[in-house]
């Protein structure tokens, strides 16, 4: 009679399970985190935020006057960097542009 460890290992089901634990263990490790970064201050009532590879213009109350255009200015570390002018109205709230990097985003900035 075979022991229960015997049985354990032979078992077809035994291994899949164990294939799917350390599956998902690896999935769990190499998986990137994504936390926001942003400009430690607001330009007239906008902001730029970044995360690892993409980055956009955020607005709470757009206010200035009197043109209502910004500037969003995207430093990615490998490729050139990218700017793009929009004209928003008077007191504008969300996202107004983004911009994705091919590998890492630095920053990204916003102004007038």
């Amino acid at each position: 009679m075979s022991s229960f460890a015997t049985r354990i290992r032979n078992s077809k089901a035994a291994k899949g399970a164990v294939i799917a634990a350390l599956a998902t263990a690896a999935i769990g490790l190499t998986a990137p985190t994504s936390s926001a970064s942003y400009e430690s201050t607001w330009q007239e009532g906008c902001r730029g935020y970044w995360y690892s590879t993409s980055g956009h213009g955020y607005c709470q109350n757009a206010t200035g006057y009197p043109s209502y255009g910004y500037f969003a200015t995207y430093d990615c570390n490998v490729e050139i960097d990218t700017q793009r002018y929009k004209k928003l109205s008077a007191g504008y709230v969300g996202k107004f542009d983004s911009h994705e990097c091919t590998f890492k985003i630095n920053k990204t900035r916003v102004y007038q």
